[in-house]
């Protein structure tokens, strides 16, 4: 395709960038860049209307600093393939419409400043980590089935699981007290005829006779049922 000389100038100055160039967040005007060297790798897609689910390809993203997609329409679960992005120190995913659990790996990004996972639909327990406890509520609200610090409320989960903890050491006392009942009850009848002479000869005559008798019941019945096949 040719292109006359004049458009192609018109053109090449339509797409220049002129310095200095000013980062903008949340419709603040930030940090001027003389130069795009020194601009931190970034990815803002922000106040879209981006639809989906985020690409797990973006762990790839290696020396990405900044990760904005907040006001979108975001759906599934927030990749655990971002903690590949070693660098990154801004992650904005606000109000979108994610789900699931808040990726633990997530807590391995050393170097993470800033997050937003709020007004979503984020559930389970906050991952714990120096820098995630660390950060504002307004990070995580919005969430009604989140729990965990930094949020005021506690996880049901976890305290099911202290109260079945509390349990598992209160059963052995049962087991303990029933234990000293039978050695009490054993050694006070047992302890009773060795040290008392007189009872373990009544006691012992008493164990003689009910077998005597048990004896003498099982002689007649034999006795009566032999008859009882001989007249047949």
């Amino acid at each position: 395709m040719l292109v006359s000389k004049s458009k192609q100038n018109a053109d090449h100055h339509a797409y220049d960038i002129e310095l200095p160039m000013y980062a903008t967040s949340n419709g603040r005007i930030g940090q001027p860049y003389n130069s795009l060297y020194f601009y931190p790798p970034a990815i803002y897609l922000g106040y879209n209307s981006i639809y989906g689910s985020i690409p797990i390809e973006i762990g790839q993203l290696n020396s990405l600093h900044q990760l904005g997609l907040d006001h979108n329409n975001f759906t599934g679960n927030i990749p655990g393939q971002i903690s590949n992005i070693t660098d990154l120190y801004y992650l904005d995913l606000s109000v979108n419409h994610l789900s699931g659990e808040i990726p633990s790996s997530l807590t391995s990004l050393n170097f993470l400043s800033f997050i937003n996972v709020s007004y979503n639909n984020l559930e389970g327990q906050i991952p714990t980590g120096t820098q995630f406890q660390g950060f504002d509520v307004s990070a995580f609200e919005g969430n009604p089935k989140l729990c965990g610090l930094p949020l005021p409320n506690e996880c049901q989960a976890l305290k099911g699981f202290d109260q079945d903890v509390d349990k598992e050491h209160q059963t052995p006392w049962f087991y303990v007290s029933a234990a000293l009942v039978f050695i009490v009850g054993f050694w006070g009848v047992c302890g009773s005829l060795i040290l008392n002479k007189t009872w373990r000869y009544t006691y012992f005559r008493f164990l003689e006779n009910v077998q005597d008798m048990f004896y003498v019941m099982m002689v007649v019945r034999i006795t009566k049922m032999k008859r009882i096949l001989n007249t047949s």
